[in-house]
């Protein structure tokens, strides 16, 4: 996939025309919520760039749904979209994140556990993973400090937030004594309901915070 995003850059900037490119190419390297990643800006007038990146999340962090403690795999992101500049560093932008997977979860319990109104043992329900099932692309607003196209090295700054919606949550049992009983999985699919009723708001409206270093080329 960052091969194919790759391609579609250059052949993005082999059709912009000389004048546009002439404002300015920036690449920059970034991490925060979006996670580790890099991305490119290009200028098309002085106040106006086209900008697209990917941020790979190497940390599973941890939350609870319906009072039960679960580790997140939070997918790649990949972002597109264009920025307007208010004034020399200042600037607003929209665009879109893109996700090739869904987040997902997982659970191993030492302790009983009450599942759509059932207690399992922890022998008995074995690993619980899920899927939070949503949209591929979503809609972003982000103010950013600092030019990327402009010449040098320097920090940037950006702040935003991008709006998830609702996610289909499904649940699973392996390795337990009753994780292939159907009553287990009728027990994980009401659980599953209540994971979507309790759901962070954080995995339906995504915070954009990240701190990055460009290089402005002309």
């Amino acid at each position: 996939m960052r091969k194919r995003v790759l391609t579609l850059a250059v052949a993005v900037c082999a059709l912009i025309p000389a004048q546009a490119r002439a404002q300015g190419l920036g690449l920059a390297g970034r991490a925060g919520t979006l996670g580790l990643g890099a991305e490119a800006a290009i200028g098309l007038t002085d106040r106006i760039v086209v900008r697209g990146g990917f941020g790979v999340n190497p940390f599973d962090p941890s939350s609870t749904f319906d009072g039960k403690d679960v580790e997140l795999s939070i997918p790649t992101w990949y972002n597109a979209g264009i920025d307007i500049y208010l004034n020399g560093a200042m600037r607003v932008g929209g665009g879109v994140l893109i996700k090739r997977e869904d987040p997902s979860l997982r659970a191993e319990f030492d302790t009983p556990q009450e599942f759509g109104g059932t207690t399992f043992t922890p022998e008995e329900i074995g690993t619980v993973t899920g899927i939070m099932d949503s949209a591929d692309q979503h809609p972003l607003l982000i103010i950013r400090f600092g030019k990327h196209t402009a010449p040098g090295v320097a920090l940037f700054v950006d702040f935003g937030l991008a709006f998830l919606g609702d996610s289909d949550v499904t649940l699973d049992a392996s390795g337990g004594t009753l994780s292939d009983d159907p009553a287990t999985q009728a027990a994980l699919d009401q659980e599953a309901q209540d994971f979507e009723d309790d759901l962070p708001t954080y995995l339906e409206f995504w915070p954009i915070l990240s701190l990055g270093l460009r290089i402005g080329i002309r």
